[in-house]
């Protein structure tokens, strides 16, 4: 983590510019323990205020919980076993048919010749 003032932060790294100076990528914040549930509706108030929204306006801003976060980011990885699985699954039959395709051609290229040996009375050890 890297801590700059935020003017620093505001015309070297965000690269806003002097018109729009008061303008600000993101803003973090930890809440104590037992207090995150209404955390957040306190930040939306607060930012209503000092963007000088109604409550019935579209947000200018977008305030996220890491734990939501976190769980989105768990259903994801919960779901890549099963998409991998799913996808390992079509390639080992695809290959699985190619393989008794390639095995199936030197038989039915000999079936022929086994029936035509046959015919003339071979034995089954000359076949």
């Amino acid at each position: 983590m890297i801590l700059i003032p935020i003017t620093t932060a505001k015309k070297k790294v965000l690269g806003t510019s002097h018109a729009n100076d008061a303008a600000m990528g993101s803003i973090l914040m930890q809440a104590r323990e037992g207090r995150t549930k209404d955390v957040p509706d306190q930040i939306r108030v607060l930012l209503w205020q000092r963007h000088r929204m109604h409550p019935n306006e579209d947000d200018d801003f977008t305030i996220r919980n890491l734990e939501e976060v976190f769980k989105a980011q768990e259903t994801s990885a919960s779901m890549m076993p099963m998409l991998l699985a799913a996808i390992a699954s079509v390639s080992m039959i695809v290959g699985g048919i190619g393989i008794m395709n390639i095995m199936r051609v030197p038989v039915m290229e000999r079936t022929r010749e086994i029936g035509l040996r046959q015919a003339v009375g071979a034995k089954p050890r000359d076949i």
